[in-house]
């Protein structure tokens, strides 16, 4: 009797260490978590209409108490990095929102000022919003490797480094590949920023982009693109079109295996599939060539379902959890079907649809959003004069707009810019100033440049057009000299002047 006890008493300790281990190890987890955010400006919430639109992903609304928990879900939450919280009570929160801000790298997320709201945004991906501005300090460069791409094996792709900037200007742009197929080719174009990779057989390729300013400092960033095996390209491009549960109507691209060509479709706002772009180009890149008509290396034609549940094994990332422990493709939770055999991959959506719409419809003032939105010059390379507003002078500048993609803070003329973003000021901005300042120095760095060159073709036009008015100046007087009688020429002279003179 005496042994059972001390087993039992053994049993139990070794049970509480267990569980005491685990609280640590949940609490240092936690702790890590939120030293990963960091807090925005107050009183902002996300535009969510303009936010998905630039393809901003809705993840989830959980039930919480505080700020903090709202964080944590975040972190839950797998690619979150944005926490927004409608305030509630003594310091509670009423709501929890949690987003991904980035599409394929680019930031997609736009706010406009409202009270009542905050949020929490992953620093290492969303810094560009806490950042200070200081006037007299010449800032480090900010690379821009672009958009993450999807293509075809043997597709040519163009990477280019045009959205990178500085405060006085990016002097040198550095290409390099950090992994993937060695055989792929890297060649530069008639743009400094660009490259053209070619020779890319199925896999993954990371290449890293270096941009050095004129005070010789510098700064890298990276872009994947993903060169799609033929099994990556039934999920990309033969997953049939999903609208979603969400009921917003956001314009976006699905390839069609059976007509072999991109088709526009209304996207609902949450819980896609891969088959979803922002562009027709977009989905031409990924998906050109794909045939549904043909079987793929699965075996499977035409438009592709989900394999149904497994069991007995951890999900991994890109999967859904069902409430029995076994897992489905992420891609089928909320398209009307049950795939769990519990149900719960269908359980959860209509009320994931409820605070989506809740969020559609805070109002908001379009041209705040439009007003403070940084300069952009695209990634085209006309030179198109335009005019942004900028919310911390209250004024419109000139800008050199590239002439494909940019945002609304651009207009045609001067007075069309104040009349759109009269009242706005700087505290209607969500970034801080010093990224608003090296973005819009950047963007008038081309029209600079361009008035330079202009200004420097003026003068030799000007100055040629004089040595030309003084040349003929002269040409009469030394008509004059050479009949006058008054010099008399020499034998040399007689022979140059006679030879080039003598009538036909």
């Amino acid at each position: 009797m005496k042994l059972f006890q001390t087993g039992l008493l053994f049993c139990s300790r070794a049970l509480l260490a267990v569980v005491f281990l685990g609280s640590t190890q949940a609490q240092v987890t936690e702790e890590q978590c939120l030293q990963k955010f960091s807090t925005a400006k107050e009183d902002f919430v996300l535009n969510v209409n303009e936010s998905v639109k630039e393809g901003a992903v809705f993840l989830s609304s959980t039930p919480v108490k505080n700020k903090k928990d709202c964080i944590v879900s975040c972190c839950k939450a797998p690619n979150c990095n944005l926490a927004l919280m409608e305030n509630g009570e003594d310091g509670g929160v009423k709501s929890c929102f949690t987003f991904n801000c980035l599409y394929k790298q680019n930031q997609a997320c736009k706010f406009v000022r409202k009270n009542g709201y905050s949020n929490s945004v992953l620093t290492s991906v969303l810094e560009r919003y806490l950042k200070d501005y200081y006037p007299n300090e010449d800032l480090p460069p900010i690379a821009n490797a672009g958009q993450d791409q999807v293509v075809q094996p043997q597709e040519t792709v163009y990477l280019t480094g045009i959205g990178s900037r500085d405060d006085h200007g990016v002097k040198d742009y550095l290409w390099k590949m950090v992994s993937g197929n060695p055989y792929a080719v890297i060649e530069k174009t008639t743009f400094k920023d660009e490259v053209m990779v070619s020779n890319l057989s199925a896999g993954t390729y990371k290449f890293q982009l270096t941009v050095t300013d004129t005070g010789g400092q510098s700064n890298t960033a990276q872009v994947t693109v993903l060169v799609l095996t033929p099994e990556q390209s039934e999920d990309q491009c033969l997953m049939p079109k999903k609208m979603g549960p969400c009921r917003g109507a956001f314009p976006r691209w699905f390839y069609n295996g059976a007509s072999e060509k991109c088709e526009e479709f209304t996207f609902g706002g949450c819980k896609e599939n891969k088959n979803n772009y922002l562009s027709e180009a977009e989905c031409n890149k990924a998906c050109h060539g794909v045939s549904a008509s043909e079987p793929s290396k699965s075996g499977r034609l035409g438009p592709i379902g989900g394999p149904g549940e497994t069991c007995g094994r951890t999900c991994e990332a890109g999967e859904f959890t069902c409430g029995n422990g076994c897992c489905i493709d992420k891609a089928l939770e909320c398209d009307q079907e049950r795939q769990c055999s519990d149900g719960s991959d269908e359980e959860s959506c209509g009320d994931l649809e409820s605070k989506f719409r809740s969020l559609l419809v805070i109002p908001v003032n379009a041209n705040k959003v439009h007003c403070t939105e940084e300069p952009m010059t695209g990634r085209c390379t006309d030179t198109i004069t335009s005019w942004y507003y900028n919310p911390f002078e209250e004024k419109c500048l000139r800008f050199n707009y590239g002439g494909c993609e940019g945002n609304d803070n651009k207009f045609e003329t001067e007075d069309s810019c104040m009349k759109s973003c009269q009242n706005v000021d700087k505290s209607d901005v969500f970034a801080r100033r010093a990224n608003f300042e090296k973005q819009a120095q950047t963007s008038n760095l081309g029209l600079i440049v361009v008035a330079v060159l202009l200004g420097l073709a003026i003068f030799i036009v000007v100055a040629f057009l004089g040595f030309c008015i003084l040349k003929k100046k002269k040409k009469p007087q030394n008509y004059q000299l050479a009949t006058s009688g008054a010099h008399s020429m020499g034998h040399t002279d007689r022979l140059v002047y006679n030879s080039t003179t003598k009538p036909i």
